[in-house]
């Protein structure tokens, strides 16, 4: 049998069904009221998952008109911590750090670790209508003020990054080659376009990469700096531009507010996602974009038309980025 350019000698493990039997959030509902907390959600799921959760903590908090008690576990878990490694000096969970609306954390998995196993496995668990935001939301009866992540920053941690990427040109492009559903090595877009990207904006705009270091760090000249999640969170948002793959820091992107383009490797995303939830490719397309982002599908290239609409969208807001020195 002649196998597609993502098939492997050794298949795909597969993963447990993402709609179980159970209502929504039916664990996540129970362990919160047993440890009396007001909330529980996942820790044991990817970055851009997670930050998917932070809207759901705001809107509940404003409906209960008081900061809430969220019960979660240690971001990346151990099990992730494996794969990705855990960077030194990294927080027990980034994400919800100085995060106003949660009055306290109670760590679940100091009170069982089969707390966030049960609550992770259910992270799907709800109907696949819309952004995943506003489908989280709806479970919970509750509706998100907007369609992105909500992550907050402290003021020593934007001066920090501001002082670190000081010596690289404005405006300044983040980028995010990188990704569980990234491209293969048999596409341009492993390296070779990201390299041509550099190449074709040499001049225009300063450049860095952010991303883990022991996975992700595609060999590019440019400023790759090792940091912690929260300081990649913050160099992001330091910067003008950020374009990058369906993952993590995509979100964090979308969520802080930057100008951002999100690359889609359509044939891959598929062959990750169908083996979950039969569907659940078609569905996650459209459930994790972000419409007021600029979305890439990449499928069907011939003529690099990816390539250059990426290029086109930084090179607008390059633009834009110029006028409103000028105007200064």
């Amino acid at each position: 049998m002649n196998k597609t350019p993502f098939q492997t000698e050794k298949p795909m493990e597969p993963y447990p069904p993402r709609l179980l039997d159970t209502p929504p959030f039916h664990f996540s509902r129970m362990h919160a009221q047993r440890q009396g907390c007001d909330l529980a959600v996942p820790s044991r799921i990817g970055l851009g998952s997670l930050v998917c959760y932070t809207p759901l903590v705001s809107a509940l908090s404003r409906q209960k008109g008081k900061r809430i008690r969220l019960l979660t576990g240690r971001f990346p878990s151990d099990r992730y911590a494996k794969l990705l490694g855990r960077a030194e000096g990294e927080s027990f969970n980034p994400i919800w750090e100085h995060n106003p609306y949660i009055d306290e954390i109670v760590n679940a998995d100091a009170i069982d670790p089969g707390i966030m196993e049960t609550v992770s496995a259910e992270m799907d668990n709800f109907c696949q209508a819309g952004h995943v935001i506003e489908n989280i939301c709806r479970a919970y009866d509750l509706t998100p003020r907007r369609l992105t992540g909500e992550l907050f920053l402290t003021t020593d941690e934007q001066a920090w990054a501001l002082d670190t990427l000081a010596h690289l040109r404005r405006p300044l492009v983040c980028l995010c080659p990188y990704g569980r559903s990234s491209s293969r090595p048999d596409s341009p877009w492993h390296l070779d376009n990201w390299e041509r990207l550099l190449e074709k904006l040499e001049g225009r705009a300063g450049f860095f990469q952010v991303g883990n270091e022991r996975l992700s760090h595609k060999p590019l000249d440019i400023f790759a700096p090792q940091t912690t999640i929260r300081q990649m969170m913050v160099l992001i948002w330091a910067s003008d531009i950020y374009i990058g793959f369906d993952t993590g820091p995509s979100h964090i992107a979308a969520a802080l507010g930057i100008p951002s383009a999100v690359l889609w490797d359509c044939v891959f995303k598929s062959v990750l996602e169908e083996h979950k939830e039969a569907g659940y490719a078609a569905a996650t397309m459209g459930r994790w974009s972000y419409p007021h982002l600029k979305n890439l599908m990449i499928l069907g290239e011939r003529d690099r038309e990816v390539f250059k609409a990426a290029v086109s969208f930084i090179m607008r807001e390059i633009g834009r980025f110029q006028l409103d020195v000028d105007e200064d």
